[in-house]
């Protein structure tokens, strides 16, 4: 039966969040959209409900493997004292998953909230279910390793984006103004649309303004929540340990 402790402890809950955040992945990249919030909602809440009875099944399963040695006997009452099999279960079977599963509804309505207060504008309404079931996927501390990521991810993501809309507006300014110059040699006044280049040239000026209203304002985070947390499960614990996020396991 020890082999049964050692799977649940080691290989049992990495397995299924693979299984799932791949599920995920895959029914995103083949039906180009991601599940229902109701879906999403129902995995989360499945998924740690799973860790909780994984908890329960690993605490009971060490009890019952004590009480078949005569040596592990000593450690159960009325040998010693129940407050021992308990301190052991919890330090070994429940600190880590509750830690994590509380963390998870901790940015779960961290994301709800700061959605509302910034009026839906900053996450989509399937952010907030990714997020906390990656957390629950990757587990601590790994799952700080994994929000630092999809945080990186989407900076950069929206810096490179910026850097080619600003790239496209300055190629726009050039040909409206080609196309203006050449209107005003053959005698013809300058329609609309290149009186609208003069919005663009006050970007050469250092009119920002003008840029950051042609750009979205939305740093979304949405296509990073699932690829970040397959790269840490898989690779999360080697990462760990050059990082230094090793340090805060339990």
């Amino acid at each position: 039966m020890n082999w049964l402790v050692n799977f649940l402890l080691t290989i049992f809950r990495p397995a299924l969040g693979l299984i799932i955040l791949a599920g995920l992945f895959l029914y995103w990249v083949l039906k180009h959209k991601l599940p229902k919030e109701k879906s999403l909602k129902i995995v989360f809440f499945s998924f740690a409900g799973i860790i909780i009875f994984q908890s329960i099944l690993s605490t009971s399963l060490n009890y019952w493997l004590w009480s078949q040695e005569l040596i592990s006997q000593q450690l159960l009452p009325p040998h010693s004292p129940i407050s021992y099999v308990l301190k052991y279960s919890w330090q070994h079977y429940w600190f880590e998953p509750i830690i994590t599963i509380l963390f998870s509804f901790v940015v779960f309505l961290g994301i709800y909230l700061f959605n509302k207060k910034f009026e839906e504008n900053l996450f989509y309404d399937e952010e907030k279910y990714l997020a906390a079931i990656g957390i629950l996927a990757t587990g601590w501390p790994n799952c700080l390793i994994f929000l630092c990521l999809v945080l990186f991810s989407g900076i950069i993501f929206h810096l490179i984006n910026i850097f080619f809309n600003y790239l496209c507006l300055i190629k726009t300014r050039g040909d409206v103004l080609r196309n203006a110059q050449t209107d005003e040699r053959a005698g013809f006044p300058p329609k609309a649309e290149e009186r609208g280049g003069l919005a663009s040239s006050k970007i050469l000026a250092g009119d920002f303004r003008t840029f950051s209203k042609s750009i979205s304002s939305r740093l979304s985070l949405l296509y990073f929540w699932l690829p970040c947390a397959l790269l840490v499960l898989l690779l999360g614990d080697i990462i760990s340990k050059y990082i230094g996020v090793i340090q805060f396991s339990i």
